[in-house]
């Protein structure tokens, strides 16, 4: 028996498979970064804006002892700095051919979900590198290369002098209490405050895979045996002691040769900082969607996906880089 399909005829199919197929793709759960727990994410803007300005304030003046009879009253005021994220549309989308819509029509079975889930997971991904590097925009910036912020170097103060936690057959190259003292810095910022103003504590640290692993399974010591490294300082880290909640430590792979202070270029990098919306936000105007099924070729149907997003966005300065923390890989 012949069965033709004519183009109206695979395309209404196709319109009848999408929506499912769509809606699977959204619901499907898989192992990949979620990038969303790392930043604070902003969809409140029109989808077609062009892009946002932010007001960023900072507070200035001093009281002062005053007599009665003073004059001159010192004043408070407070200063703003304007700062633009443009908003960038990105695309991702799946296909069928005739062969594929005739197959399953003639059998009498619905079309996977596969390749609406493959198009779904690379506008995740495409998201998640946007977050944390720019995804290759240009001029853009994320997590690991936010652009004003000046990376430190992990003190010589290990075997040898030095910087690294551990090296490349996961030898441990500093002792547990040295690198307990780099991670709270890395929440803290410097020491250089002297008055009663002090930094932005951070809530949040990522590390290359090296580090993270060398802290997650190596003993703390003598004083508390039982627990690994990471384990001694998610419960006794700065962050947990003035606010009475949970450090979040996560490992994440492309920091591995993040590093760009002078000397130790390509090393491992640290990273801490605020993960709140008062000091970060990546826009998304518009989150990933699918749009309508057309026939983009003689024997082929498309179904495109689009968001739009923006840089992500430094509110308060809290982003901190420790550079040389695991050796280049």
């Amino acid at each position: 028996m012949n069965m033709q399909i004519t183009d109206a005829q695979g395309l209404a199919y196709l319109r009848q498979q999408t929506h499912v197929l769509s809606s699977r793709a959204f619901e499907q759960e898989y192992d990949l970064i979620n990038w969303r727990e790392l930043v604070p994410v902003n969809t409140d803007y029109p989808e077609w804006a062009t892009g946002v300005d932010f007001q960023i304030g900072d507070m200035t003046g001093a009281a002062q002892w005053q007599s009665g009879y003073s004059k001159d009253v010192p004043l408070a005021d407070v200063k703003l700095i304007n700062v633009t994220s443009q908003f960038a549309m990105y695309a991702v989308g799946y296909r069928y051919n005739v062969e594929e819509v005739g197959k399953a029509q003639f059998a009498g079975v619905p079309l996977t979900a596969r390749k609406a889930i493959a198009a779904r997971q690379s506008a995740d991904i495409f998201c998640a590198e946007t977050a944390l590097y720019g995804a290759g925009h240009h001029g853009w910036g994320g997590l690991a290369n936010m652009a004003g912020v000046t990376p430190t170097l992990s003190p010589d103060n290990g075997t040898g002098s030095a910087r690294n936690w551990v090296d490349a057959n996961g030898v441990g190259l500093k002792t547990p209490e040295q690198i307990i003292a780099e991670l709270n810095r890395l929440l803290m910022g410097p020491a250089t405050a002297t008055g009663v103003m002090t930094s932005l504590i951070g809530n949040t640290i990522l590390l290359p895979p090296l580090a993270y692993q060398y802290i997650a399974t190596t003993p703390y010591g003598v004083t508390s045996p039982d627990k690994s490294i990471l384990q001694y300082f998610e419960a006794n880290n700065i962050f947990t002691s003035r606010t009475g909640q949970s450090v979040v430590v996560r490992e994440q792979p492309f920091l591995a040769a993040a590093a760009t202070a002078s000397g130790v270029e390509g090393q491992g990098r640290a990273i801490g900082y605020r993960n709140s919306p008062d000091a970060l936000e990546l826009p998304m105007p518009m989150p990933y969607r699918f749009l309508d099924v057309h026939q983009d070729g003689p024997l082929q149907w498309a179904v495109p996906g689009i968001g739009r997003v923006g840089q992500l966005i430094q509110i308060r300065d809290t982003i901190r880089y420790l550079d040389a923390v695991s050796p280049a890989p």
